[in-house]
């Protein structure tokens, strides 16, 4: 098993494509950041409170780890080698350790999101004159994204191998969430809060706005999805090879 990651953490950090795959999601906490210009008007709140606001965006590193969680499975379907590799280390071990890679590959890439958000986001409070303030509900905002994380890549990496398709995958892990999920909690925010890119969100930023979960229900509802996509594609694969 050990060998299976080893080598599935090998090939996430191989290849001039994993680039692209990294900087869209370097970008998604980036997009959410410039797509609510307000997030800059920090001039007139207290040091924490525009820490906090600064820091918001990073509620949306769940969504970035489960495209990188998805892309170790998606990759090798759009090559045509999952068949050769499922031949040789078999789905038990070849499933689990895509997983295991997932969910470390996107930790690494939270962890080089964290260094340079925070490093960005002091910059701009001293432009405001303002210094970074590490409040409880910042340090709570970096906690629920290595949460956010951990289950987003886990629910990508199911994903990935439901659809076996790299564009299908890319819609449904990113697209649905940016457009579809973010549409839904203007309009329907009672039913939005229960999908699995705002479930995710709303471990970083409890009942924002009164929009979103609190965080243990949030956190319920990321396990029921986690658990859920997973079993499915589990049985899935299963067929596939019988």
């Amino acid at each position: 098993m050990m060998y299976a990651v080893r080598s599935e953490l090998l090939r996430s950090v191989s290849g001039l494509s994993l680039v692209a795959v990294y900087l869209v999601a370097i970008l998604m906490p980036v997009f959410v950041l410039v797509s609510d210009g307000s997030r800059f008007d920090v001039g007139a709140l207290d040091a924490g409170a525009a820490t906090v606001r600064l820091l918001e965006p990073l509620a949306w590193c769940g969504i970035s780890a489960a495209f990188v969680g998805a892309y170790g499975v998606t990759r090798e379907c759009y090559y045509a080698s999952m068949d050769r590799t499922l031949t040789g280390v078999g789905l038990g071990r070849a499933f689990s350790a895509k997983l295991v890679s997932g969910v470390l590959v996107s930790l690494g890439l939270w962890l080089c999101i964290f260094v340079f958000w925070t490093a960005g986001a002091s910059l701009l409070l001293a432009d405001a004159g303002l210094g970074l303030t590490l409040t409880p509900d910042a340090w709570r905002i970096y906690a629920g994204a290595v949460a956010g994380t951990v289950l987003g890549a886990l629910i990508g990496g199911a994903v990935g191998w439901i659809t076996r398709n790299y564009y299908t995958t890319a819609a449904l892990v990113l697209v649905y969430p940016m457009a579809v999920e973010l549409a839904l909690l203007r309009t329907a925010p009672e039913m939005a809060r229960f999908s699995p890119g705002l479930a995710l969100a709303a471990l970083s930023v409890p009942g924002y706005e009164d929009r979103l979960l609190d965080v243990v229900p949030a956190l319920g509802v990321a396990l029921v999805w986690v658990v859920g996509l997973l079993a499915v594609a589990w049985a899935r694969e299963r067929r596939r090879g019988s």
